[in-house]
C-alpha cells in the first residue's frame, strides 16, 4: 500500500514539473479587447501538409493537405483565419472570453511552447486624490491613491510624480510624510500603466505645500550684504588708520634741526668776486 502511494506521489510530482517546464516556455502575450491577434508558428523543414490550432481543450481551425479543407469552431469561424503556406493564425475582434492558451500541431507534430494569452481593456484615466478626506496642512502624514476601475485591466502599474520631477513607481497607495521636502512641492500626480497603454490623473494639490515668499528672500538677502558691507567698511578702516600710525611722520633734516632749536648749518657761498669771473674779451 505504502509502494503504491509513493508511486502515486512521485506520478504526481513529474505531472507537476512538466507542466510549470510547459508554462516557462510558453509566450506571454497581451492585446486590448477587440484587437487582432497574430501568431507565427516555428518554421518546419518540410513542406506544410497539416495545421492544427487549438485554444486551451478545443480547436480554433483544422486543414489537412488532402483530406480535409479548412475547416474552424462555430466560435472563432467568422474571426479567424489560417495561412496554409507559412501556419500563422490570425483572429480579428479578440473578446475577454478569448484569453487563454493556444497551441499548433503541425504536420502531425505539436510544437514545443504555447501562447499564453490575455485580452484586457485599456487602463482608465485615474484620480489621484489624497486620504483622509480631512488630511489638512497640519497632519502628520497623509496617503495618496491612484484610483480608477482596473478590473478588466490585466497587470497594472502605478507611478507617482511630485510636481514637475520625474515619474516613481510605486503601489496604488503611497504615504505622504509632512516633511520639509514635501512642503516645497505644489501638487501630486498618478499614471496606470497596462501592457496595452497608460494614462495620468490630473494634478491634485498637496494640502502641505507651503508657498515661498521671494520679497522676503530678497529682503533677507539684501539685509545679509548691508551687514556684510559695513563690518567691511569698518575693517577696511581700523587696518588703513593701524598703517598710519605704525608708519610715523617723515621729515626733512633741515625741518628736525629748526624743531630742536638750532640753527641750520652756514656753509660759504662759492667766490663770486670780479676775479672769479673770466673776462669774456680774453677769452675772445
Amino acid at each position: 500500500m505504502e509502494g503504491r502511494s509513493a508511486v502515486w506521489l512521485l506520478a504526481a510530482l513529474l505531472l507537476l514539473e512538466a507542466l510549470i517546464s510547459a508554462e516557462a516556455q510558453n509566450t506571454l502575450k497581451y492585446l486590448e479587447v477587440g484587437g487582432k491577434l497574430v501568431l507565427k508558428p516555428k518554421p518546419v523543414s518540410e513542406p506544410i501538409r497539416s495545421i492544427i490550432w487549438k485554444f486551451n481543450f478545443g480547436v480554433v481551425g483544422e486543414w489537412h493537405k488532402d483530406t480535409l479543407p479548412l475547416d474552424y469552431s462555430e466560435v472563432f469561424k467568422d474571426r479567424a483565419k489560417v495561412d496554409t503556406t507559412t501556419g500563422e493564425l490570425e483572429i480579428s475582434n479578440m473578446m475577454k472570453t478569448d484569453s487563454g492558451l493556444y497551441t499548433v500541431e503541425i504536420n502531425d507534430g505539436i510544437q514545443d511552447g504555447g501562447y499564453d494569452v490575455g485580452v484586457i481593456k485599456q487602463v482608465p484615466k485615474p484620480t489621484a486624490f489624497m486620504r483622509p478626506p480631512t488630511c489638512t496642512q497640519s497632519s502628520e502624514r497623509c496617503f495618496l491613491t491612484c484610483d480608477g476601475d482596473i478590473t478588466e485591466a490585466g497587470p497594472v502599474t502605478f507611478y507617482f510624480k511630485k510636481g514637475d520631477g520625474g515619474w516613481e513607481e510605486g503601489e496604488q497607495a503611497i504615504t505622504i510624510m509632512n516633511d520639509k521636502d514635501t512642503k516645497a512641492v505644489e501638487t501630486f500626480s498618478c499614471r496606470m500603466k497596462n501592457p496595452v497603454g497608460q494614462k495620468d490623473s490630473e494634478p491634485v494639490k498637496n494640502p502641505f505645500y507651503v508657498k515661498s515668499n521671494p520679497g522676503l528672500i530678497v529682503g533677507i538677502v539684501l539685509g545679509v550684504l548691508a551687514v556684510v558691507g559695513v563690518i567691511g567698511g569698518v575693517i577696511v578702516g581700523l587696518f588703513l588708520k593701524k598703517q598710519r600710525s605704525g608708519n610715523g611722520t617723515v621729515t626733512t633734516p633741515a625741518a628736525s634741526t629748526i624743531e630742536n632749536g638750532d640753527k641750520p648749518e652756514e656753509r660759504p657761498l662759492k667766490d663770486m668776486s670780479p676775479e672769479g669771473i673770466p673776462d669774456s674779451k680774453e677769452d675772445v
